[in-house]
């Protein structure tokens, strides 16, 4: 195992990696400070009590957002022949994917948007699987760290409905 993810890593930028990963990061938590704290829609929704604590969830969110973006940066620096296609297809949906993510967090916490949110977070999971049967094929690293950000789409997703039907 690490002699493939040696050669992967030979293959691409580390620095491209941790700087998009550190950008994802900063522009996440500028669209937080933006919003505010979610404890009033929290309270207000009455589902404090069905959602895994806030710092909880903030951490994981912080770190969803800087593996996805070491992903896209060591996707974007992948210097394998023959990918080039695939990596910028990807890179576009990346794009996609930022943007999708980035407007989650103020339709929910922002605005009280449920149901809304809920169709944001089946079209971000669907954007992300897509991204990551593509990256998966340029390199298993890229494939594989956006396999863990989709496990994390789908709990949240499960959150999202939970949260809608509560309400």
């Amino acid at each position: 195992m690490g002699a493939w993810l040696s050669l992967e890593m030979e293959q691409s930028s580390p620095l491209l990696m941790l700087l998009f990963g550190v950008g994802y990061l900063i522009a996440g938590i500028a669209v937080r400070i933006g919003v505010g704290s979610p404890y009033p829609v929290l309270l207000a929704l009455g589902i404090g009590e069905i959602v895994p604590p806030v710092w909880l969830l903030s951490l994981l969110w912080s770190i969803s957002f800087f593996s996805i973006g070491c992903a896209f940066g060591f996707l974007l620096a992948y210097r394998e022949k023959g990918c080039n296609g695939e990596k910028y297809k990807g890179g576009m949906l990346f794009l996609l994917l930022l943007i999708l993510e980035l407007l989650w967090y103020p339709t929910f916490f922002g605005g009280g948007y449920v149901f809304v949110s809920v169709l944001l977070s089946i079209l971000i999971l669907c954007v992300s699987v897509w991204i990551t049967a593509i990256a998966y094929r340029v390199t298993k690293f890229t494939g594989m760290l956006l396999l863990l950000h989709d496990i994390w789409l789908i709990y949240m997703m499960i959150l999202n409905f939970t949260v809608l039907f509560h309400c």
